[in-house]
């Protein structure tokens, strides 16, 4: 049986024209998921940890109020963007903790109604949930850590910390 050649080529142009409409497609969605996908990998291994990104807002704090001797602001967009960061980076969970600079202190919490549950360690050896819209208040002054309210029996290890999706 033979082929007829002007079919072959015809063919080859629809195969082409196919695969250039696939290629287009897969870009599209992995533009359209970029944002997903980021996320995603922010959370895999070699991310930074709740530690680094607690000691790194301590040292801005405390940078921070070094040049300008007073705490940078504790409300709105000013409490990111006089650290140097973007608040669109910081308006969902990183780490699966809600970041919330606050004058000489750095808030990690949860949002109430979201799957992830924060656990912690205190000084005592107890395990303490972290309540929807609680925080553990870290301190710029000392870089110590406390469960809901800075007291000296709220005293928290914060490497004990653990994100949990319940």
């Amino acid at each position: 049986m033979l082929l007829d050649p002007g079919k072959t080529g015809q063919s080859l142009v629809e195969y082409s024209l196919l695969l250039a409409l696939v290629a287009l497609v897969a870009i599209g969605g992995l533009t359209l998921l970029g944002g997903g996908v980021s996320r995603a990998f922010e959370q895999a291994e070699g991310a930074p940890s709740v530690l680094d990104l607690t000691a790194d807002f301590l040292g801005r704090i405390n940078a921070f109020y070094q040049l300008n001797n007073r705490w940078p602001r504790s409300w709105g967009d000013e409490r990111f963007t006089n650290l140097g960061l973007d608040p669109a980076d910081w308006s969902q969970p990183v780490a699966g903790v809600v970041w919330n600079p606050n004058g000489p202190r750095i808030g990690l919490g949860n949002r109430p109604g979201d799957n992830l549950q924060i656990y912690v360690t205190d000084r005592n050896n107890t395990v303490r949930k972290l309540y929807d819209g609680w925080n553990i208040w870290c301190e710029a002054a000392d870089g110590k850590c406390y469960y809901h309210t800075v007291a000296p029996e709220n005293e928290v290890d914060l490497s004990t910390l653990v994100v949990r999706e319940e």
